[in-house]
């Protein structure tokens, strides 16, 4: 379901019980278009497919013994693995070699999974409909299902935990900024151009057609104050459901809770700076217009 629909996919969608049959133009407006499915997007700091955050998966990969895919970070793949992972540890007779399977099964979920999917599929319901959000959240429910069965202590995701925070604009420059917002791992939060699009709908501001960055300058021009404000709070209300997950999921999705909490004050705080610098201006021009009009009055 995470890979473009072919002739199966019909029969796929109707033995999983979903709504409808995936459709190409769903999986691209889905997929290529607002949330990628590639870990690397999601767990690196540069927000980008690729980049150490898939080494670190091929790397996994090798620890097991595999050659890594092409993609070795596509979710389909690690799907895969993580699948082909319990049906060995399923039939095999060896008591050591069963306990590495479920070993490696753990931290393929703990460390490459859920850090980035659970968030990742909250907003696949939110954005997509159909077959696509039934699909959604039932993996969501056969991955929780998932780590019900663990009684394992669990750590801190190595991707979560090296990454670098969103940065401050006002010590680190924007373009550090920019870039951290549209990195999850940094900010806490999956902002996609469906979001941009509903901030410039909602503020009655122009969007610029594009990528999202681009996208996003032209919004912070246009009325940067107001911007900020908006994205507070959606990245607020992603680490909500961080936190909700939390119980559940374990560290990790307490450290992405803390990361958006700590990225929507950022943000929020940034807001207020642009609000007051905006009255500043505003009340500059408006006395020196008032100051221009005495000087006429007196002539």
């Amino acid at each position: 379901m995470a890979e473009p629909p072919d002739a199966s996919g019909a029969a796929v969608a109707e033995a999983l019980g979903l709504p409808g049959a995936p459709t190409a133009a769903e999986y691209s407006d889905v997929f290529l278009f607002q949330l990628y499915p590639y870990a690397s997007v999601h767990l690196g700091p540069e927000g980008m497919m690729g980049g150490d955050a898939r080494e670190r998966i091929a790397g996994f990969w090798r620890a097991l013994g595999l050659t890594p895919p092409a993609e070795p970070d596509h979710l389909a793949a690690l799907l895969g693995l993580y699948a082909s992972l319990a049906e060995r540890e399923r039939v095999v007779d060896d008591p050591a070699e069963r306990t590495l399977l479920r070993q490696g099964r753990a931290a393929l979920m703990d460390e490459h999974l859920t850090p980035w999917v659970f968030g990742f599929l909250d907003r696949v319901e939110e954005l997509a409909s159909g077959a696509y959000a039934g699909w959604a959240g039932l993996l969501t429910k056969t991955l929780l299902s998932e780590l019900s069965a663990r009684d394992d202590a669990r750590a801190v995701s190595a991707h979560l935990r090296d990454a670098p925070p969103l940065p401050d604009p006002r010590r680190e420059g924007g373009e550090d900024f920019l870039a951290g917002l549209l990195a999850p791992v940094r900010c806490g939060a999956i902002l996609t151009r469906a979001d941009l699009a509903a901030v410039a709908r909602d503020l009655g501001l122009g969007l610029r057609a594009g990528e999202r960055r681009y996208a996003l300058e032209s919004l912070l021009a246009q009325d940067a104050a107001r911007v900020l404000r908006a994205l507070s709070r959606e990245v607020g209300r992603q680490g909500r459901g961080h936190h909700l997950r939390a119980a559940t999921l374990g560290p990790s999705a307490s450290a992405l809770a803390r990361r958006a909490a700590e990225a929507s004050r950022l943000l929020s705080s940034l807001a207020d700076e642009a609000a007051r610098t905006v009255e500043s201006l505003e009340t500059e021009e408006s006395e020196g217009g008032e100051h221009a009009r005495q000087e006429a009055g007196a002539q």
